[in-house]
């Protein structure tokens, strides 16, 4: 029986009413950090942080010489580094034009993102001075109910991930104040 693959991390690039996979950015190697942040909307007041937002961020690495052998083009890793600028660029151009960018990390998290910003670092590089090597670090936001309209597929796919997520949560199961030592509330 052949061993099935160990899922690869990457984003999912979807058109902007979710109906067709556009594009799928696979990261050649699953990262070995991610950085989650949660807490109250960068900017807010105190009083007024009503909102909590997820901020994601994690390291990228590509090396065209680990690629396959039947890997297309001569230009080494830069298309995929060009495929994470344009999720960056195409920010710039409004939400008319937002594509719909799911962030896939396993199988337990696939979840609707914002690509904020990139940090890319080329290393070595060939004869026309195609990158071989580069490491980026990407910051994502999660998306929020907010970010989408009622009903829509990006609704869809956070609920999705917001039921995962609370499944998950359930399998720790109750857990009494012995767990911390405690006879009784203080």
């Amino acid at each position: 029986m052949k061993e099935e693959a160990p899922p690869k991390a990457g984003l999912l690039v979807l058109a902007p009413d979710g109906a067709a996979v556009r594009q799928a950015i696979v990261f050649q190697f699953n990262p070995e950090t991610l950085t989650r942040q949660i807490g109250p909307v960068p900017g807010a007041a105190p009083a007024e942080a009503t909102g909590v937002v997820e901020t994601i961020r994690l390291e990228a690495h590509f090396d065209a010489l680990a690629m396959p052998a039947n890997a297309p083009g001569p230009a080494g890793i830069a298309p995929v580094l060009a495929a994470l600028e344009a999720l960056v660029l195409h920010e710039a151009d409004g939400p008319a034009h937002r594509q719909l960018v799911l962030f896939a990390w396993g199988r337990q998290r696939v979840q609707p993102v914002r690509v904020l910003a990139l940090d890319v670092v080329e290393q070595a590089f060939d004869r026309a001075l195609n990158p071989l090597r580069a490491q980026v670090t990407l910051h994502l936001r999660a998306l929020s109910a907010h970010d989408f309209g009622t009903g829509s597929r990006g609704a869809r796919l956070l609920a999705a991930h917001v039921r995962t997520r609370a499944a998950l949560a359930a399998q720790l199961g109750p857990q009494g104040l012995d767990a911390l030592g405690l006879a009784a509330p203080p």
